[in-house]
């Protein structure tokens, strides 16, 4: 699922301008929704179109109870866009999570639905191990989240199916338990330590940190409230910066399609944030494209050094041919 390293693909110089040849980008977490509700047929369309648009070739749809995502990947077989779906999540009942997928209630469920998502054709297993930031900041997140039992029977039946385990978790506790379980990527992963960073590192588990989607809910917020999150943001920045410091593969994921967060064009402002947070182009380039064999494939990108600040994409190349819109 983490993109493979860019570090050994020297960005080529173009002719004699200052363009930069890059692969597509990969929007590693987002949903076929629009303010969380499904897409309708037309308007996945609209979305493949704002994607392949904004030079993102390849997805990863984090669920929903309706299953929109499969519906999604049965439409892109002729479309040059790649649509990895977790079909619906798992979560635990009562808990946060419902729009996202379906719940367990017992531990004896949880194969039967793992097969589930197995047979309708998904890609992975999307479980939400932890409740959400809470705004008020009088707890860190919202109630929800498996025990560490349950999330090795979740672990064990993704494995069976030889499907990757990913986990959407916020607070310490709730990612190192995901950590602990084999989980490939830590979706969100608010309030990581040090220690859990360094654990990741060591595991080779990816992190899609989804900055932007919680810092485009300040609008709406009081004063108070803002000022908390943005708080908490800072935070976050610093443990990107860290982890990057230390090996944690990184991905760029914008929870787009969740309240007020748009396709496509809010790749550009998480790209702006793990810059904020200190990231080299590099770093930043290896958390955000696809593998370098697109570029040998004609998929590509060109682009000037500054596209992050700019948000500009100067051509976009589709199997060699120049995509115009």
């Amino acid at each position: 699922m983490p993109p493979v390293s860019l570090k050994h693909i020297n960005m080529e110089r173009v002719a004699t301008t200052d363009l930069l040849r890059i692969p597509p980008f990969r929007d590693s977490h987002m949903h076929f929704t629009v303010d969380g509700k499904p897409a309708s047929p037309q308007k996945i369309l609209e979305i493949k179109d704002e994607y392949l648009r904004n030079g993102i070739f390849s997805v990863n749809d984090m669920g929903h109870v309706t299953g929109v995502g499969l519906n999604a990947k049965e439409k892109s077989r002729d479309v040059d866009i790649v649509i990895r779906t977790a079909v619906f999540a798992l979560y635990k009942k009562g808990t946060y999570g419902a729009f996202l997928g379906k719940a367990v209630a017992e531990k004896n469920e949880i194969k039967g639905l793992i097969k589930d998502i197995s047979d309708a054709g998904g890609d992975f297993i999307k479980v939400v191990n932890s409740g959400i930031v809470c705004t008020k900041g009088t707890e860190l997140i919202t109630e929800g989240g498996f025990s560490p039992e349950e999330l090795k029977i979740i672990s064990g039946g993704a494995k069976e199916k030889n499907m990757e385990l990913v986990c959407h978790a916020n607070s310490d506790v709730a990612i190192r338990n995901s950590v602990c379980a084999g989980a490939s990527s830590i979706e969100h992963g608010f309030f990581v330590s040090r220690e859990t960073l360094h654990m990741m590192a060591e595991a080779g588990i990816s992190w899609t940190p989804t900055c932007f989607a919680l810092l485009s809910l300040t609008s709406e917020l009081s004063s108070s409230e803002r000022k908390y999150i943005k708080e908490v943001i800072d935070n976050h920045l610093i443990s990107i910066s860290y982890a990057a410091s230390i090996g944690v593969k990184l991905n760029i994921g914008t929870d787009s399609g969740s309240r007020g967060v748009q396709h496509g064009k809010s790749f550009f402002d998480e790209m702006q944030l793990f810059r904020k947070a200190g990231l080299s182009i590099d770093q930043i380039l290896t958390a955000a494209c696809m593998d370098k064999e697109e570029i040998e494939k004609g998929n590509f990108l060109l682009v000037k050094k500054d596209f992050v600040i700019t948000k500009k994409i100067e051509a976009i190349y589709n199997s060699g041919v120049e995509v115009i819109f």
